[in-house]
């Protein structure tokens, strides 16, 4: 009877409240989970993912992009003019130079840690239009999206195209840290030059701060191709009178006043052979090329920039004729 007393009472309890033994594992491991996190001890989960840092901006990288953009605008001109036939070797050699500034201003904006991927997107969404003037004050294409704008076939149109900065280009240059101020002033030197080349007369823009120094550069220029011709005979001398007669228009347009021959200027060499005026010609106008940085000065306006890179443009276009080629950035040291 006892025995089936307890039998029952077993039986009962594991009916009504004796919990499975189940339950009672997991509940106990519940418990020593508990503690041990009361304890200090952390679970074994993943950490969040870290944040996505943010990409600081490269110095000047907006002005680089716009230039970037604007190169390969006029690199994609300059093909299209070609394989319509009219470029020539000129166009071929603007595209060279032209190729080259578009390698060395990539360079400085992969090197300071801009991707790729925000250079080429720059490009791709093409240079922003704007309603820039030209040197004549009229409204001229500006370098838009080629989406936009009507393809660039013939070499006037071409050098409509070079010479489409406007006062807003000017402006972003006194922005910029001073290397790359230097480097695009330069930049848009050879691009106006390209202009002249191609047959546009450029102009010089009203008078700036820094005029009173090109004036004063010129001016010396005009004697020593009045030298240069002097000195000369045959296809030189009808060259150096083409060059100075140039000159002379220049000299009158940056001074306001007919031209006239310095005082006390005096030349770097005696030149009483053909071959030695050939060489002041090469050696005044390359001196004169590389001077435009420092005919700018330290800090220079938008207006001392253009007025220089006008005046610069000018003699690159002069300087083609005596053996100085065409180079991306004259004058820079950047």
């Amino acid at each position: 009877m006892d025995g089936d007393t307890r039998g029952l009472g077993s039986r009962v309890m594991d009916g009504l409240g004796r919990p499975p033994r189940r339950l009672l594992v997991l509940g106990g491991g519940a418990a020593a989970l508990a503690l041990l996190v009361d304890r200090g001890l952390r679970l074994d989960v993943p950490p969040p993912p870290p944040p996505v840092p943010t990409r600081r901006p490269a110095p000047d990288e907006a002005l680089l992009l716009s230039a970037v953009a604007d190169l390969e605008h006029i690199v994609a001109a300059e093909t299209s003019v070609l394989a319509g036939g009219e470029g020539g070797g000129l166009v071929r050699r603007l595209r060279t130079v032209n190729r080259e500034q578009l390698r060395v201003l990539r360079g400085r904006l992969t090197n300071a840690g801009v991707p790729t991927a925000v250079i080429d997107a720059a490009v791709s969404a093409g240079p922003a239009p704007s309603s820039r003037t030209g040197s004549t004050g009229t409204p001229t294409p500006s370098a838009a999206p080629p989406t936009s704008q009507r393809p660039v076939r013939t070499r006037r149109e071409l050098a409509v195209l070079l010479d489409s900065l406007g006062p807003e280009d000017w402006s972003a240059l006194t922005t910029a840290t001073v290397d790359t101020r230097e480097l695009l002033a330069a930049a848009y030197g050879q691009r106006l030059a390209g202009a002249v080349l191609l047959g546009r007369d450029v102009a010089t823009s009203p008078p700036s701060p820094v005029r009173p120094e090109i004036v004063s550069r010129t001016s010396p220029l005009v004697y020593a191709f009045e030298v240069v011709a002097a000195q000369s005979s045959g296809d030189q001398r009808s060259r150096a009178e083409d060059t100075l007669a140039a000159l002379v228009r220049l000299d009158i347009a940056v001074s306001g006043a007919s031209s006239t021959t310095p005082a006390g200027w005096a030349l770097p060499y005696p030149v009483t052979t053909p071959e030695a005026a050939g060489r002041l010609a090469t050696e005044t106008l390359s001196s004169a090329v590389d001077a435009g940085t420092e005919v700018a000065g330290p800090d220079p306006s938008a207006d001392s920039l253009e007025d220089v890179a006008r005046w610069s443009a000018d003699l690159q276009a002069l300087a083609v004729d005596w053996d100085v080629p065409l180079t991306a950035f004259p004058g820079a040291t950047a």
